[in-house]
């Protein structure tokens, strides 16, 4: 069976860079501080550009990231984060039922400017 959360018995809190806009006109104004994955990362070459011989550092990243930012649950609070928040939480085994990320984000055009929307929650 779906779980089914009303949205006037939520509290929202969007964690990601950007307001979201889901259905017909509910937005989510982003948090002062978005949760983020931090990798810890090591120089492993670079690429020379021919024409100007200018160097690009490349960089790899453990497959270990710290995740900062995300509160601990609370009732009543949905929590809203990256894609890649939530992939790093999934991969550890963490589903927590209250973390969502955007899913299929799209523009849409709000009085002649587009904005991205999401046209659903992932878990």
């Amino acid at each position: 069976m779906d779980s089914v959360i009303v949205a006037s018995q939520v509290q929202f809190v969007n964690l990601t860079d950007h307001d979201i806009h889901l259905g017909g006109g509910l937005v989510i104004l982003k948090a002062p501080r978005a949760a983020r994955v931090i990798h810890a990362r090591a120089r492993d070459g670079k690429l020379v550009l021919d024409e100007s011989h200018e160097v690009i550092p490349i960089y790899r990243f453990d497959s270990n990231g710290q995740i900062v930012g995300l509160p601990d649950p609370q009732p009543g609070v949905i929590y809203i984060v990256s894609p890649v928040v939530r992939k790093e939480l999934t991969q550890r085994g963490n589903n927590r039922p209250d973390v969502f990320s955007p899913y299929a984000i799209e523009s849409r055009s709000v009085k002649g400017r587009n904005v991205p929307c999401a046209t659903a929650l992932a878990r």
